[in-house]
């Protein structure tokens, strides 16, 4: 038999000449292939083979049949279709396409698991959002806790050395992009815009706080491919008031409770009885010891901080000290030119400002710290045992 060329490869033509074409006129035909080199055949060579029935052509009234049955489905088909664009329109909307990112619309942790928190903090627990710090130097978890409409929340500030990105955490895990309003070094407290207008949370003073007051404190923990959750961890108060001795906010006033905070980040509410915010969570000094910055200070801070991107603080212009055996501030001494000059004297015990009862120094501090300058106050001071009311004008601090 002869040999039968292969089809040459990719369509081209197959030669030895440099046009691609064979020498030989009398060369096979190319491409064909004999039938007994095949697993194929043409209807053709399968009726020629004697061996193989050729196809029986369909019956004289198959055709028909067939033709009235095709004819059927296209009159059917034509039907439907008319139907279809005589149709009203439907009352419901297309199912949009599922989500796939954080641009498909804004998100926040309003969404967490609050089952297990009392029924009174649950306005609390909605005002909270999940913040996440990239820095130069690790991703921070904080918390924020909405202090004003807008999605304005308080947070700590130290959290936001080297900041190279803030997000928010949705209830879903996506994140959402959140910017810095303005930071006050001198309390450690940031004001930051979240893409979510979140609850405002109740806030309190600590006024009514003492030590073995009843408290608690709201965790958020977000396990990996889980709802974020809130924990309350209850306890007692231990103090109110007292100095901070580390970190930015060094000499403003704190509140410390017994209750170890388990998975504790900075800006963590803490709730009085009534569910309302009186702290955010500063630091933790050592094991089981949360230190909670007072909201007084925090809604004074983030206020100035909103309206004019710092805080102005008014100066009175006394140095002193907790008042020993009682409460209050002592006066040590006053600065030459200073507004308390010619007002107060040393020795002299302020009790109260504008009716706010003072507990120690940090307090006077604090509360003069959010009043602006050329504010006047109103001091309850005692002297020895006898108490008078002192108004002040303050002015800006030197």
């Amino acid at each position: 038999m002869t040999p039968t060329p292969e089809e040459p490869p990719n369509g081209q033509p197959e030669g030895d000449g440099p046009d691609g074409h064979h020498d030989e006129i009398d060369a096979p035909l190319r491409g064909w292939i004999s039938p007994d080199d095949r697993l194929w055949r043409h209807p053709s060579e399968l009726s020629a083979d004697p061996s193989t029935p050729a196809l029986a052509p369909p019956a004289a009234g198959a055709h028909g049949r067939i033709m009235l049955l095709v004819g059927a489905v296209a009159a059917l088909a034509a039907v439907a279709w008319v139907v279809v664009l005589l149709s009203p329109p439907t009352d419901h909307a297309a199912a949009p396409p599922a989500s796939t990112g954080a641009a498909d619309g804004t998100l926040s942790t309003l969404a967490v698991n609050t089952r297990a928190l009392p029924p009174e903090a649950g306005a609390a627990s909605q005002a909270m959002v999940q913040l996440h710090a990239v820095t130069s130097h690790g991703v921070v978890s904080m918390v924020g806790v909405a202090v004003a409409e807008g999605g304005l929340v308080a947070t700590t500030a130290d959290g936001l050395d080297g900041l190279r990105r803030l997000v928010m955490i949705g209830a879903d895990g996506h994140q959402e992009r959140a910017s810095v309003v303005a930071i006050d070094a001198a309390s450690d407290l940031a004001l930051v815009n979240v893409p979510d207008d979140v609850p405002v949370a109740p806030f309190a003073d600590d006024v009514a706080l003492g030590d073995g007051s009843a408290a608690l404190t709201l965790s958020m923990t977000a396990p990996a491919g889980t709802t974020p959750a809130l924990h309350g961890t209850p306890g007692l108060v231990t103090a109110v008031g007292g100095a901070i001795e580390q970190g930015r906010a060094d000499g403003m006033p704190g509140i410390t409770t017994s209750a170890p905070v388990s998975a504790a980040q900075a800006g963590d509410p803490l709730l009085n009885t009534s569910g309302a915010v009186v702290g955010i969570l500063y630091s933790t000094v050592g094991p089981g010891a949360p230190v909670f910055l007072p909201s007084a200070l925090v809604l004074g801070v983030t206020d100035d901080l909103r309206s004019s991107g710092r805080v102005a603080h008014g100066w009175l212009g006394v140095e002193g000290h907790d008042a020993p055996g009682t409460s209050g501030a002592q006066v040590a001494s006053l600065m030459s030119g200073s507004p308390a000059a010619g007002r107060l004297q040393a020795g002299d015990v302020i009790e109260e400002m504008d009716s706010v009862p003072i507990r120690t120094m940090a307090e006077l501090r604090a509360e003069l710290y959010v009043l602006n300058p050329a504010t006047t106050v109103a001091l309850a001071v005692l002297d020895g045992t006898t108490t008078r009311v002192v108004d002040v004008t303050l002015s800006a601090s030197p």
